[in-house]
């Protein structure tokens, strides 16, 4: 193993072990440093340090990151995506004084766009929970989609609830976001009383766990067997789109916003550690109002029709 991939697999290790990043995050950040890896080794066999690298060996990485392995072009969001985590890495050279400065500064990453997230409307939140559960598999799965949409929590939150993670009397669940970070979130009326529903049912799943939500093994649920049973719940409620347990977090944040709740306090519940990765629902509610006042407005109608 030479210093290249010495320091790459080092700054992996950080994120794992010290920030405690999720795993989807270092698989991530992984990858692109592998493929950062084998093009420079294979084009420019000479660098024994990434201190080496300059603006030619950037330009080409930039070039290789369209792409992916098999030749297939990348979205500008991709491109956008390497590029940062690339740049994460150089900076925790820079602060191992491995490095002087950011090779990334020599190139202009593609701009990216941030959509809005997508959110459902009250009427399909509504839908969403019409249906009338009629197994103990049905009962867990409501009560997941109510927690979900009560409390905004993510998905691998959810799956990492234990049991004593739960306190009924104080209606709030105990969650560990990303980084390790503890906060207690409120979990509103009608998730707690689905909750207390499944709990009664929960020894049907032959429990092996002491997770709070359990598969057919009676083992901890994956996120993907939730987002799976999400599916089947939006078809069995008659909804032609996706459900997703991101659309609910983001669905929660806005319904809060909406109704007038404080910015930081949701900021608070949703586990961000910046206030700007909250202020976007703020974005969702005045496009809204926008589109709202462009529809029930006189003199915006009145514009519309003389344009």
């Amino acid at each position: 193993m030479d210093e290249l991939e010495r320091d790459a697999d080092s700054f992996i290790a950080y994120l794992s072990n010290e920030k405690r990043s999720g795993p989807n995050t270092v698989a991530s950040y992984d990858r692109v440093l592998r493929k950062a890896l084998v093009s420079l080794k294979y084009n420019f066999p000479q660098l024994k340090s990434w201190s080496e690298i300059g603006e030619k060996e950037m330009r080409f990485l930039l070039k290789e990151f369209n792409f992916s392995f098999d030749a297939e072009r990348l979205s500008s969001v991709s491109v956008a995506h390497d590029i940062y985590a690339l740049s994460s890495f150089f900076k925790f050279l820079i602060k191992k004084k491995k490095l002087s400065s950011n090779p990334c500064s020599l190139i202009h990453a593609p701009k990216v766009r941030k959509p809005l997230p997508k959110v459902l409307s009250s009427n399909e939140i509504d839908q969403l929970f019409t249906v009338d559960p009629s197994s103990p598999k049905e009962i867990r799965d409501r009560a997941i989609a109510e927690l979900l949409f009560s409390s905004g929590l993510r998905v691998g939150e959810l799956v990492a609830l234990n049991l004593g993670d739960l306190d009924e009397t104080a209606q709030e669940v105990r969650v560990f976001g990303k980084g390790g970070k503890e906060r207690s979130v409120p979990v509103g009326s009608q998730a707690l009383n689905w909750i207390r529903i499944y709990l009664k049912v929960r020894d049907a799943f032959n429990p092996e766990d002491t997770a709070l939500f359990l598969n057919r093994f009676g083992r901890r649920m994956t996120t993907r067997a939730v987002q799976q049973n999400l599916d089947k719940l939006a078809s069995k409620s008659g909804l032609s789109i996706k459900i997703s347990p991101h659309k609910l977090r983001h669905s929660f944040a806005t319904e809060l916003l909406g109704n007038g709740a404080d910015l930081r306090m949701v900021q608070e519940m949703l586990g961000h550690s910046s206030l700007a990765a909250t202020q976007v629902y703020t974005h969702i509610n005045f496009a809204k109002l926008q589109e709202i006042f462009s529809k029930a407005h006189p003199r915006a109608k009145l514009h519309k029709e003389e344009s």
